[in-house]
């Protein structure tokens, strides 16, 4: 049997994605439990999180390159495969290096989804990458929205949190079995891409500015998700309990502003979404840095719409201007934000535990201005590329 309906293909992709920001949440929630269950410090524990982006960051590359290279649908199953086996081995034994070994093992699965998956849409509809790519973000945004809430009413009603991580891997499995039958999303490029012009590809100087971007904007994105609840609390004395609750507007906001950049996406180019969002960012980030009590809050939450369509629209314009190797720019542009995320979120911590927590949080402004500046010099660049370059042709697969 093969499923070659793009709807059902499109939904699997949809609810993949979703599962990834599940399962980051997930983690995130159960991340005091995880800790008494091991018998382990906060930075050992913390080392859990710094490896699943790790193995996230680097199966981005090989997910990209494969996706040029093989049916898309093999990249997906592949990942979810590997994300569902290490979701039901996550705390099924106490030891340290096992469980650092799974959660490098669900990064890596993670990756191959997330890169597998946007090659996949963008395949499926080369006119609408702009909002397809921020349809599907969207829904990554609603899977970490409803992580910690069903995480934190297992926890709450002393329910084993391994419980969650357990019917998370079934429903991967379930996917990974789907997608073995899915057929429909394969390269753009008329011959698969080879590791010469991957290396070519890695040569230009657009593509080179692309990465930069998403390595400091997007690096940004991940490290205030990881820093906001702390930074409200410990820099501008709010509770956990409210700061949780500015997390989750922010995490609100995040899927709106995507999904109103998907609608934007079908009447602007995505190189003039990219600019407005990048200042709008560098603003909610300088406001909620020197802002007191509610304005820095509020700056917070607002930044979540502010960094909304960032990512998927880099995504799509990188599409645009690099057809012929999608996947595999596709899937280095994606290893560059998971790198970013651990660089700032480093750099921050470091300066943190010199300074203050505000201090630290500087990083996260510069990082969003510098790359604000470098996309600003080169905008009328992209733009005069983009307009050429706005429906490429799409060869048969």
């Amino acid at each position: 049997m093969v499923i070659q309906n793009r709807t059902l293909i499109t939904a699997a992709t949809f609810t993949s994605l979703s599962l990834v920001g599940m399962s980051y949440t997930f983690l995130g929630t159960s991340l005091p439990s995880v800790r008494s269950f091991i018998g382990t410090d906060i930075e050992r524990a913390s080392l859990l999180t710094a490896f699943l982006q790790l193995g996230f960051a680097i199966t981005n590359i090989a997910g990209g390159i494969l996706s040029d290279r093989m049916d898309r649908e093999r990249v997906l199953l592949s990942g979810c495969f590997c994300t569902g086996s290490a979701a039901l081995l996550f705390g099924l034994w106490p030891g340290y290096l096992f469980n650092l070994l799974v959660t490098t093992c669900m990064g890596i699965g993670t990756g191959l989804v997330q890169s597998g998956s946007n090659a996949l849409l963008v395949g499926l509809y080369p006119d609408r990458k702009g909002a397809i790519l921020n349809l599907h973000h969207t829904l990554f945004a609603v899977g970490s929205l409803i992580g910690p809430l069903i995480m934190g009413n297992l926890i709450t009603h002393q329910i084993r949190w391994q419980l969650g991580f357990g019917a998370l891997g079934l429903v991967f499995w379930s996917l990974s079995l789907f997608f073995s039958f899915a057929r429909g999303g394969g390269s753009e490029s008329s011959s698969k891409t080879s590791l010469a012009q991957v290396r070519d590809l890695l040569r230009e100087r657009d593509f080179i500015v692309l990465l930069l971007v998403c390595f400091l904007a997007i690096g940004a994105q991940f490290a205030l998700l990881f820093f906001a609840v702390t930074f409200l609390k410990e820099a501008k004395g709010f509770s956990i309990g409210v700061a949780s609750i500015c997390l989750s507007v922010y995490l609100i906001l995040l899927g709106v502003g995507r999904l109103t950049c998907s609608w934007l996406s079908l009447r602007l180019r995505s190189s003039t979404i990219i600019l407005a969002l990048l200042v709008f960012f560098s603003i909610t980030l300088i406001v909620t840095w020197q802002g007191e009590g509610w304005v820095a809050a509020l700056a917070l939450t607002l930044s979540g719409l502010a960094c909304s369509g960032i990512f998927p629209s880099l995504l799509a314009l990188t599409g645009t201007l690099f057809y012929k190797v999608t996947g595999s720019a596709l899937g280095i542009l994606a290893m560059m934000s998971g790198l970013g995320g651990m660089s700032v979120c480093w750099v921050t911590g470091l300066i943190s535990q010199r300074t203050t927590l505000t201090v630290g949080f500087v990083t996260f402004a510069i990082s969003s201005l510098i790359s604000l500046v470098l996309f600003g010099l080169f905008y009328p660049h992209f733009l005069r590329e983009e307009k050429k370059l706005r429906e490429p042709p799409r060869n048969p697969s």
